[in-house]
């Protein structure tokens, strides 16, 4: 029997969460499968350490000119640049489907029905993203879809509820054994020149809105002296930046921006006393499922699927938006008012391992 060959298509190429996703998941996939993976961006995950059989990524760099080229392009050909190359890797490949990794690529639902390809749609976003996509083209790639993958069943409810019944249900999962300390936290507190008696909660993503992090200074006024918040992730330098760094300086906030730390980020997550999530909107973040595999206690806003993953003897989850709620949460668990079960944390962690779901995305593209 012929294999199955499908075409995996990433916004970036970089570490964000469905991409990792999805670097876990070619490195695992059945050898019935055939993955070829192509990237609209040059990030350092596929074009670094690619799993798939072939890796095309896109290194054309979109500047001013670039755009007043594709636009004449467009006019001429009724098609993009980057749409006549997929063609073209198309035809070398010959995949018998598609995989649009995130809704942020309507453009390319619309090439596979030209093409009269299938493709699966993996949905890791909810409502505020949809928000930031055109009426037509956000109904076009859901309404032509084959099958549409929700990472956790809170987007698969939102899903549901515009009426889509095509819907698989996998959550996201981590890889384990990707999961590597080589410093001990005594040696990352060092470095960042943290006292050995403070209270540290890390926090991890890229720096948006939709993670909250502008919310971090208020945590601030309702916690002991002795805490610490470090963000660990992409820093974008917007006004918001610019508002959390002011209160910092003059409120002497004890907040630090660590930056992605790719070659050390499991040294810098594992410094966490406990790990905090103030996204107002998060499907079902993996950095989540990393902290519990890492044992760290879990508390949060009620922004998506953090209260399908954190349970009793984890830590909690806090229904409202209010800064004042979630500090008094986060100040239980650092008098050790709310009993953590260690355990109980990485247990969870690895019933969402890559080892125990990947059965299931084998049937799925088999």
């Amino acid at each position: 029997m012929s294999k199955n060959k499908i075409l995996f298509i990433t916004p970036t190429g970089g570490r964000t969460g469905s991409e990792m996703l999805l670097w876990y998941l070619l490195s695992r996939l059945s050898g019935k499968i055939k993955t070829a993976i192509y990237t609209r961006q040059d990030g350092e995950l596929f074009s670094n350490h690619s799993t798939a059989d072939k890796t095309f990524i896109n290194r054309t760099k979109k500047g001013f000119l670039y755009k007043i080229y594709e636009g004449i392009y467009h006019k001429i050909f009724k098609i993009t640049p980057e749409e006549t190359k997929l063609k073209k890797i198309q035809r070398q490949i010959k995949a018998n489907k598609w995989y649009l990794n995130t809704l942020m690529m309507p453009e390319f639902a619309k090439l596979a029905q030209k093409l009269q390809i299938p493709y699966f749609l993996h949905v890791h976003e909810l409502v505020t993203i949809y928000d930031e996509i055109r009426y037509q083209d956000f109904k076009f790639q859901l309404d032509n879809a084959e099958k549409i993958i929700c990472c956790s069943s809170i987007v698969e409810k939102r899903i549901r509820q515009m009426g889509y019944k095509n819907t698989i249900l996998l959550h996201s999962f981590i890889d384990t054994e990707k999961i590597i300390v080589t410093q001990s936290p005594s040696q990352i507190r060092e470095k960042l020149n943290i006292p050995n008696d403070a209270y540290i909660w890390v926090m991890s993503g890229s720096m948006n809105l939709r993670k909250g992090y502008d919310l971090v200074p208020d945590l601030f006024q309702f916690l002991p002296k002795n805490t610490y918040i470090l963000w660990l992730g992409s820093i974008k330098e917007t006004g918001v930046l610019h508002y959390i760094r002011q209160r910092t300086s003059l409120e002497k906030l004890n907040f630090i921006e660590i930056g992605e730390k790719s070659s050390e980020y499991y040294d810098y997550l594992n410094i966490a006393d406990g790990f905090v999530l103030i996204a107002r909107e998060d499907p079902f973040p993996l950095v989540m499922m990393e902290a519990a595999f890492l044992q760290k206690p879990i508390v949060g806003y009620n922004s998506g699927g953090i209260s399908e993953f954190v349970q009793e003897g984890m830590g909690g989850v806090i229904d409202s938006f209010n800064p004042k709620d979630l500090s008094e949460l986060m100040l239980k668990v650092q008098n050790n008012l709310i009993k953590i079960d260690k355990e109980k944390l990485k247990k969870r962690a690895m019933e969402f391992d890559i080892k125990n779901q990947i059965k299931r995305w084998d049937n799925i593209f088999n």
